[in-house]
């Protein structure tokens, strides 16, 4: 369908990015960046990937530093704001591409870990994107984490930032379909551990997410699985109320567990979400 690409970074201590650009052709009307999720890799959204092309969305997907063939230390990030970087240089770089140029102002879909980063990327550069679209955004943690974890935490993201401890998810924890959920415990591009730095990091950005939504303004469409055990429900529905987007929309999935586009029932919501990328490109 196409080739993957790998964007070199300017700065040389910036990881080299895997990234693809899938074509709708002439029958593009959209276009948009898909960001993944934590611990996965962008080749899991394939059929989600050939499913909008086929609506006529040109869609641009690439793996997060320390994510499945991009380089960087696994699980692992100095800053959060190096991932909203990292997506600033990707965005600058198929600009330069004709067919991405062609649809005009993009959209943004990010999933999980990769809609935390698409609410900061949208949220600093407003003026870049028609809408934000996102799945199970990771706004919260659904179990509570204990306090002596957040202390201890907090101590090694200071003296031992690149300390990996495993994150204990299964691939029965994020789909009810048992088929992708054992392919995640065996892809090999699939990480299990995160590191102290990684952690401390999501967790400032989680805050200063909850600070920006009063300012959020930009079209903002969601989708929730009602039994997600990994994102918080609550955590989500909060930004999503305190957004001041007038086109705002959050839709929890009954029964629906943290990977509502790998669940029983996703081509429904796949289709969904293209509905509401063409329909903002069309307003």
């Amino acid at each position: 369908m196409t080739t993957p690409r790998q964007l070199i970074r300017r700065r040389a201590d910036d990881p080299t990015l895997q990234y693809a650009l899938y074509d709708a052709g002439s029958a593009a009307r959209a276009s948009v960046l898909l960001t993944h999720g934590y611990g996965e890799h962008s080749g899991r959204y394939h059929h989600v990937v050939e499913a909008w092309v086929e609506r006529g969305i040109t869609v641009a997907t690439y793996d997060l530093r320390g994510h499945g063939l991009s380089g960087g230390t696994r699980g692992h990030v100095r800053s959060f704001a190096d991932y909203v970087r990292d997506a600033v240089d990707l965005l600058d770089a198929l600009d330069g591409d004709p067919a991405w140029k062609a649809c005009g102002t993009p959209l943004l879909f990010g999933h999980s870990l990769g809609g935390l980063i698409t609410f900061h990327l949208a949220a600093a550069h407003p003026k870049r994107f028609r809408g934000v679209l996102l799945t199970s955004p990771f706004f919260g943690l659904a179990p509570e984490v204990p306090a002596f974890k957040r202390i201890a935490g907090q101590l090694f993201s200071r003296i031992v930032p690149t300390l990996s401890l495993p994150t204990g998810m299964k691939g029965s924890d994020v789909t009810r379909d048992p088929v992708v959920a054992d392919a995640y415990d065996r892809d090999p591009l699939v990480g299990h551990n995160a590191t102290a730095r990684w952690f401390t990091e999501v967790q400032q950005a989680q805050a200063d997410a909850r600070a920006l939504a009063p300012d959020f303004r930009l079209p903002i469409f969601c989708l929730q699985g009602a039994a997600d055990k990994v994102v918080s429900t609550v955590a989500t529905r909060a930004i999503l109320e305190s957004v001041e987007s007038v086109d705002r929309t959050y839709t929890p999935v009954e029964g629906g567990y943290h990977e509502v586009l790998n669940d029983p029932g996703k081509e429904k919501l796949i289709a969904q979400l293209a509905d509401r990328m063409l329909a903002w490109a069309a307003a």
